[in-house]
């Protein structure tokens, strides 16, 4: 009887054991799962070939286990290079999307008076628009295809909108300068159509 008493305690005190190290060791894994790195962050959408300054950054805890190498994580080592891509806000910074110099990337502002109901609901600074010409005349005898003008503008600001249907829209664009001319020459004969990009 005192041997099958030994037996049924030694076998509570491993149970015991086993459970309170089951206990332990998923703490571990969870607190490793959970353990949080310091990254940095753009506070705005960046164009390419945009120039990072300080004001441009800042820092947020995130979880991001093995591919935290491939982020950002100080300021000093981004801080007057410059961006390949289009980065955007509150998003955490690539290292391969930085180069240290402009790589010749040319963008130009350009600013456009647009009618109100040329432009989609919601537009605000950094949205990604295509802009096409249209016929702006049509009574004309040959009616015209509307072309597409821009790909994937930026637009920089909105300086004025309308709140009736037909008034205008001032707005800045951020484009390749090699397209400055093509869009120019759009606006003074017709008009353009601001649409949404989304890819």
């Amino acid at each position: 009887m005192a041997i099958h008493r030994k037996s049924s305690r030694g076998r509570l005190v491993l149970a015991i054991v086993l459970i309170a190290a089951s206990l332990v060791s998923a703490f571990i894994f969870s607190s490793l799962a959970n353990q949080k790195t310091s990254m940095i962050v753009s506070t705005n959408f960046l164009l390419p070939g945009h120039q990072i300054i300080e004001s441009d950054l800042t820092r947020i805890q995130v979880s991001l286990g093995e591919v935290a190498d491939n982020y950002v994580s100080d300021n000093s080592q981004i801080v007057g290079s410059f961006t390949k891509v289009r980065i955007e806000a509150h998003e955490l910074i690539s290292k391969s999307s930085l180069s240290s110099q402009s790589d010749a990337i040319s963008l130009s502002s350009v600013p456009l008076s647009i009618r109100s109901a040329d432009a989609p609901d919601g537009l605000i600074p950094g949205a990604s628009v295509d802009i096409y010409w249209v016929q702006d005349d049509t009574n004309a005898d040959m009616q015209l295809i509307p072309e597409l003008v821009v790909v994937g503008a930026h637009v920089l600001a909105i300086t004025k909108s309308g709140s009736n249907f037909g008034s205008e829209v001032g707005l800045t664009v951020a484009i390749s300068s090699e397209d400055v001319l093509l869009l120019l020459g759009a606006t003074s004969q017709g008009r353009v159509v601001l649409v949404s990009s989304h890819g």
